[in-house]
């Protein structure tokens, strides 16, 4: 594919100086030409031009400087080259006031005029790429709490991208842990020149009794007792940003009414008040309950439903992207690093963690790093520094059990599918070796600690009453 040429547009009323521009720069330029302002503007509004040489006097004496701001109004980025048959100091002057970004005379040496052309598009370019990086840094900022490779991150971070600046209403649904708080501050857009938009978070569960309204809607001094001064609510401190409502299931009906008008009117009023107050906000919800299934059982509003539901996001488990734990685990150990320690996890470590089933989810594999940072002695963490419980996701092997061969389950990914048939390959010379370490270490080619560590991961012992003093004594290392 050819290189594209930049692209230059002269504006000058002189055809002799038009038919000398294009025999110069003809090679090295897409050229565009233009006989007065008019045209100019013409041009621009219709096709992306790189620079723009203007003639200062076209059919008035200061034609070219008055098209200045018409021809930036339409393309912020265009480059403006004065040229001019004098040197005025006050038109050179004025021209870079109203923006344009250089001022040659017309008896300028050809060399000139190139080498000119040139460093204002190397300029061009180094602002693009600063305004690129900085656009790249930016986005990764905004992603930042959102790790992994997997495809449902991926997908996940397009989506976030695609309706943080919509004011459509969200629901974001997933199981407990796997970060929807997180998504939805995601969701705030990036703001403008009054700073970010309002974020404010309420606890649907804590949306009870008498003093709901209060707190979502705001009272006047003396709406009822205790109320000693007024009082702004939830919906009036997210003007202009979004009120986000934690397990929105945990809701009661009789609020998820008043809710509702609220939301479809975009308007409150304050208890004690008959004023109405207009806002601009949008409500992103989260909850782990199936949202559709409560309203058939009457437990939740379906007009309420609707409004809240425009755009559904699913989160999704941690057991369903294993491939990203071991970036989740680097990630957290990171963020719960101390002055004194930042741990790290062994291969066969993080193995175990890749086969754990995760309940809790983002959040618990969080807990799980805190807790290893905070009473672990080591900045290693080896299989045996981790807790019991996530061995308990391995069933138990009996030596009367029967070896399943691993099968090619399409829901599984590759790493589970590797996993299991490791795991059969231990379990079936673990039989066949009646449980001896030595033995199963010599015939396997496999460091004696090594398998050690690898039977522990995959919970590989007999029950108490099939073991041998043989094996008894072997496994006391498990």
């Amino acid at each position: 594919m050819s290189k594209r040429l930049p692209k230059i547009l002269i504006c000058d009323d002189d055809e002799t100086y038009h038919l000398a521009l294009r025999y110069l720069l003809k090679d090295r330029f897409e050229l565009n030409s233009a006989y007065n302002s008019d045209e100019a503007v013409a041009i621009l509004k219709n096709h992306s031009i790189d620079i723009v040489l203007l003639d200062v006097s076209m059919r008035t004496e200061d034609e070219g400087l008055q098209a200045i701001p018409r021809l930036k109004a339409i393309d912020s980025d265009c480059s403006i080259v004065m040229s001019s048959g004098n040197k005025d100091f006050e038109t050179v002057r004025e021209a870079l006031i109203l923006g344009a970004e250089d001022y040659l005379p017309k008896d300028s040496d050809p060399e000139d005029l190139l080498h000119n052309l040139s460093r204002l598009l190397e300029r061009r370019s180094l602002k693009k790429r600063q305004e690129q990086l900085g656009s790249e840094a930016k986005r990764s900022d905004s992603h930042r709490n959102l790790v992994g490779k997997s495809q449902a991150i991926q997908r996940l971070r397009v989506l976030i991208d695609k309706v943080r600046n919509s004011t459509a209403n969200v629901v974001i649904t997933g199981d407990t842990g796997t970060g929807k708080e997180v998504v939805a501050r995601m969701l705030r857009s990036s703001g403008d020149k009054n700073g970010v938009p309002p974020f404010v978070a309420i606890d649907s569960s804590t949306i009870q009794g008498s003093m709901a309204e209060s707190i979502l809607f705001g009272h006047e001094k003396g709406a009822f007792t205790g109320a000693d001064q007024v009082r702004k609510g939830a919906f009036e401190d997210a003007d202009g940003g979004i009120v986000y409502f934690d397990e929105i299931a945990n809701m009661p009906l009789e609020i998820q009414a008043k809710l509702l008008r609220v939301v479809q009117e975009k308007e409150v009023t304050r208890l004690g008040s008959t004023k109405v107050i207009p806002l601009d906000f949008r409500v992103i919800c989260a909850t782990n309950q199936n949202l559709e299934s409560l309203v058939r059982e009457g437990k939740f509003k379906e007009d309420l439903l609707q409004r809240l539901n425009v755009i559904p996001v699913e989160m999704p488990p941690l057991k369903s992207r294993r491939e990203d734990i071991p970036l989740l685990a680097d990630y957290f150990a990171e963020k719960n690093a101390t002055p004194k320690r930042r741990i790290q996890f062994t291969v066969d470590a993080l193995q175990v963690l890749e086969n754990y089933s995760w309940p809790g989810n983002v959040r618990e594999l969080n807990n799980l790093v805190a807790y290893l940072t905070a009473l672990s002695d080591k900045d290693l963490i080896q299989v045996q520094d981790l807790p019991p419980k996530l061995f308990q996701d391995v069933p138990a092997f009996d030596s009367q059990s029967q070896v399943v061969v691993a099968g090619d389950d399409p829901s599984k990914t590759v790493y589970d599918r590797l996993a299991a048939y490791e795991r059969q390959i231990l379990i079936a010379e673990f039989k066949k070796q009646n449980g001896n370490i030595s033995k199963m270490a010599l015939s396997l080619g496999m460091d004696r600690s090594h398998l050690y560590t690898k039977l522990k991961t995959y919970a590989i012992f007999l029950k108490r009453e099939k073991r041998s003093p043989e094996s008894l004594s072997q496994l006391s290392a498990i």
